[in-house]
Formats: structure tokens, sequence, C-alpha cells
């Protein structure tokens, strides 16, 4: 296999401050729950880049070794723009960012286009329509389905949207709270990718941080970036936090 150019963190979803245990996770969901593996049906190649990358990562001395390799290769962090100026397309720009950035990177987390000067509650992107103000604040965010704040059962049909994959799909949330959802999907997304989930009182932009598979589908945990409530004060959450 030639040389692995790609960035390593990238390769694995995580961000470069990811502690080992977040790496473990995302290795095996990736492996494992997203099916990479071949013996479960994945690509060898993609496998093979997954296992490498891993490799490095998970061994202290080679992940700082790595670290001081790609910080004297870089002069900084390269924002989309930027990376399509030199030859990256939309995809891959979409895909080389963690949604989660999306207030440091002043850009949509679902589509990454440039937030407007100023954001309202009713603000949405001019390209995507996902709503851009931030959800009210919550005690901690989650981590790979981990609960970190209270959630009440939400057992409700919902639609998803996941960039890159056509069209609207039919799902159901599980649960609901203002730092998270989980909702059994039809299909599965990649941790650290964006998803849009809407329903009948709310539309919000979460960055996956679980999938799991299910007998009847895939489990996606998510933790909310912008909420956008249509309603005031009614079945989901209240106004009043």
């Amino acid at each position: 296999m030639p040389e692995e150019r790609r960035n390593l963190y990238r390769i694995l979803h995580v961000q470069p401050e990811a502690p080992l245990e977040v790496i473990r996770a995302s290795y095996r969901t990736l492996m494992s729950t997203l099916r990479s593996h071949p013996d479960l049906g994945g690509d060898p190649e993609a496998a093979a880049r997954i296992n490498a990358a891993y490799a490095v990562l998970a061994d202290p001395e080679r992940r700082r070794a790595y670290d001081r390799a790609l910080e004297a290769g870089q002069a900084g962090r390269t924002r989309p723009a930027a990376q399509a100026a030199a030859g990256a397309s939309a995809e891959e720009a979409l895909a080389a960012h963690d949604p989660a950035t999306w207030l440091a990177d002043r850009c949509c987390p679902y589509c990454r286009r440039s937030l407007p000067s100023a954001v309202h509650a009713d603000t949405r992107c001019s390209n995507c329509g996902s709503p851009l103000f931030r959800r009210p604040a919550a005690d901690r965010g989650e981590l790979f389905g981990r609960r970190r704040s209270p959630r009440n059962a939400r057992p409700i049909g919902a639609t998803l949207r996941l960039p890159g994959v056509a069209g609207d799909h039919a799902v159901r949330l599980r649960d609901l709270s203002l730092g998270g959802l989980s909702l059994l999907s039809p299909l599965p997304a990649a941790p650290r990718s964006a998803m849009r989930v809407m329903t009948a009182g709310f539309d919000g932009v979460a960055v996956v941080v679980g999938c799991q598979r299910q007998a009847e589908g895939w489990l996606l945990h998510g933790e909310l970036l912008t909420l956008q409530l249509l309603r005031q004060q009614g079945v989901y959450v209240s106004t009043k936090v």
C-alpha cells in the first residue's frame, strides 16, 4: 500500500485533540458498526487506511511524532474555502471538517456556507435552509452515544437529511434533550458528520457521535448544534429553560 498522505485524524473522524478512548471508539464504530472491515463487506483498501491510521494514533510515541510532523507541515488550520482553492472538491471539503467547529469557522454546520453577519432565532442558511441559531446551553455535550444530559423519550416520526446523501429519509426519534437526541434510521452516518433532523416541533442540525447497528436499522446518537423551535411550547421542549 502506498504511503498514506491523508490526515490520519480525518480518516478516523476525530479531532487532533481527541483522547485515546475517543479514537478507540471511533475506530470500533468505523470497522464494526459502519462495517468497514472486509469481513463485513467493507472495502479492503479503505480498511487498510483505517487500520494504519489507528496504529499510529493509538500509540502515544508514534502519535506524538506524527503530531510534530503534522504541525511542521502546516502553517495553520486550512479553512474550507482555502481547501477548495487548492483543488479539493466541495464534498471533500465538507467531509474534512467536524461540524462542531461551525461557530469558530463561521459557517453552516450542515453545508459549510458562510454565516451571515447577524444570526437570530429564525435565521436559516441561504444555501441549505438549515437553522443557524445555536441551541440552548445544556450541561455538557454528548460522546459516542453516552448521555451527558437528561433525555425525554420522544417516540415520534421525523425526517433526516445527511450531507452527500440524496433525498429525505423517514426516521423514528427515540429521545431528545437540549443537548442531543437519538433516532432510528434506515441508513448509517459516519461519526463526526452532520445530520439535520426535522419534526413538526423543531428543526435542528446535530453532529453524529454514535452509530450502532440495530435489527431494524441504525441507531444514531447526535449532539445538537443548532435548533429552531417551530412551536414556542409544547410536545418537545420549551423555550423557557
